[in-house]
């Protein structure tokens, strides 16, 4: 009877850890790596069924540390690479990683990652241009991407530098990239949309937006050749602006001084 209890116990408090680490899955991972763990086939790696997702040691130093690829799942290369999530306490990492690994990962073998349309064939890159700079305001009132990120097609300012700058990031998330947009996984990202996400139709617009921008013949060129090319053609202009004004000399110092003498 008393093993039945302590075996019970253990069970409850298994269950109640798994629960906490459940939250946290759908809080930090799932935009990511699917709410089930079957991630994106070319650009988030599965966690179900992924024999290193299986090693709870493994699943936190990775959370703890971030990782890069190139690492293959289910004989698939993925090249991408995920943050450190250093908002999260010990005790969260933990729990996080025991659901992983004794939840997701232990559900049979690896999953292939569903494959997603294109963000350029489904969503509208003009709308999404307009949606990035601000011109377009998005339906829940989210703060315009240009706030945070440059990118290709941006203009000669350029956008903000909180962020990573998103040239190559069509190439970088593929057909994943609407789906990050639409449920962030990154901790500014989730702060600024929690209240105000993007919808469907505006995540797809705007991930068009970036993978036809990552297509473009020229790369974006870098904030200070930008603002050093402005400066000087502002210094050009100003010089023009003056110019009619600029006193002449009729006579040259030495000529008065040589008239003065004679």
């Amino acid at each position: 009877m008393r093993k039945t209890l302590v075996l019970a116990s253990l069970l409850w408090l298994a269950g109640a850890a798994w629960a906490g680490g459940a939250e946290l899955y759908a809080q930090n991972c799932a935009s990511c790596h699917g709410p089930g763990g079957e991630g994106v086939a070319g650009v988030f790696p599965p966690l179900a069924g992924n024999p290193r997702a299986a090693d709870a040691a493994y699943v936190a130093r990775v959370v703890r540390n971030g990782l890069s690829g190139p690492l293959t799942v289910g004989g698939q290369t993925f090249d991408g690479s995920m943050p450190p999530f250093t908002q999260l306490s010990d005790a969260d990492v933990e729990a996080l990683a025991g659901y992983v690994a004794g939840r997701l990962a232990g559900t049979g073998a690896a999953p292939t990652p569903e494959a997603r349309p294109a963000a350029a064939a489904a969503g509208d890159p003009e709308a999404g241009r307009a949606y990035f700079l601000g011109n377009r305001r998005f339906a829940r009132g989210g703060t315009p991407c240009v706030a945070c990120h440059d990118a290709p097609g941006t203009g000669a300012l350029g956008g903000g530098t909180l962020g990573p700058d998103l040239t190559g990031a069509g190439a970088r998330f593929g057909s994943g990239l609407a789906q990050l947009l639409e449920r962030p996984g990154f901790k500014v990202m989730r702060s600024l949309y929690a209240d105000r996400p993007l919808t469907p139709e505006e995540a797809r617009d705007v991930a068009a937006f970036l993978a036809a921008e990552t297509g473009a013949a020229a790369p974006a060129p870098s904030r200070g050749w930008r603002f050093a090319g402005l400066g000087a053609l502002g210094t050009l202009l100003l010089f023009l602006v003056l110019l009619p004004f600029w006193p002449r000399q009729r006579e040259s110092y030495r000529d008065r001084l040589l008239r003065r003498k004679a």
